[in-house]
């Protein structure tokens, strides 16, 4: 992983406003399309009808401390994870759920119900697969789906919103898994280290919401679950 040190441009710098005007067609076709750095997002669209849809608390990768490894996620992409402690998770777990709050479709499952129905399975099934606990899960709380997230990076940033000596990265996949079959119906994977815009021109979606400037590790995963949310919601069809 590179190590970054600069600083953001000020959006009326004219170096800036000659760079842009350039790329801005560029720019405009890239983000419409929905590209952002590591983003991978959907798998059928729309999605057929589902009534009720629980939504589980972050899961999290284990790795030994200071380490870093490829983690295969549940559709099969390739992620660069590192340890994430219980309080990062519970945190990236408050984003998620302010995501789906109010809405009657999403039901929200506290930690607590999670690790009760974890337990009890395992007690019957030492052997049991994480596809089937997650079905079995949504079993028993009678939803159509599940949406299974799990986070694997989650590093702040060293520095100031101006000037950065490493930048924030995160890492997260969520997958809408159907209960009665198991398939993934949809799934948003999200890896990625930020870079100014004159470094990689995919990340002008960032920019024009955020701002020119440098985001913690919790500015950038919520920027992402507003856009997973928001792509998960325009795919689901009414009920």
């Amino acid at each position: 992983m590179r190590t970054y040190t600069t600083k953001c441009i000020p959006w009326c710098t004219t170096w800036w406003a000659i760079g842009l005007a350039g790329s801005l067609t560029l720019l405009l076709i890239l983000s419409a399309c929905g590209f952002i750095g590591g983003n991978r997002a959907g798998i059928q669209t729309p999605l057929p009808t589902l009534k009720r849809i629980a939504v589980l608390p972050m899961d999290r990768v284990s790795t030994k401390p200071a380490s870093e490894r490829p983690t295969c996620t549940l559709n099969d992409v390739v992620i660069n994870s590192q340890e994430i402690p219980p309080r990062t998770a519970r945190e990236v777990t408050s984003i998620l759920f302010r995501e789906f709050k109010g809405n009657p479709r999403f039901v929200l499952v506290p930690e607590g119900a999670c690790m009760g129905f974890l337990n009890a399975m395992l007690a019957t099934d030492i052997k049991a697969s994480q596809l089937k606990l997650i079905r079995s899960f949504g079993r028993q709380l009678g939803v159509d789906a599940v949406l299974y997230g799990k986070l694997y990076r989650f590093r702040d940033r060293i520095g100031s919103p101006y000037s950065v000596k490493r930048p924030a990265s995160v890492a997260f996949s969520l997958h809408l898994i159907r209960v009665s079959d198991g398939a993934i119906l949809w799934s948003y994977t999200f890896d990625e280290t930020q870079q100014s815009l004159t470094e990689n021109l995919f990340q002008f979606r960032l920019y024009r919401k955020e701002g020119m400037r440098w985001l913690t590790a919790k500015e950038l995963i919520q920027y992402a679950m507003d856009q997973a949310a928001n792509d998960l919601k325009k795919r689901l069809s009414p009920k």
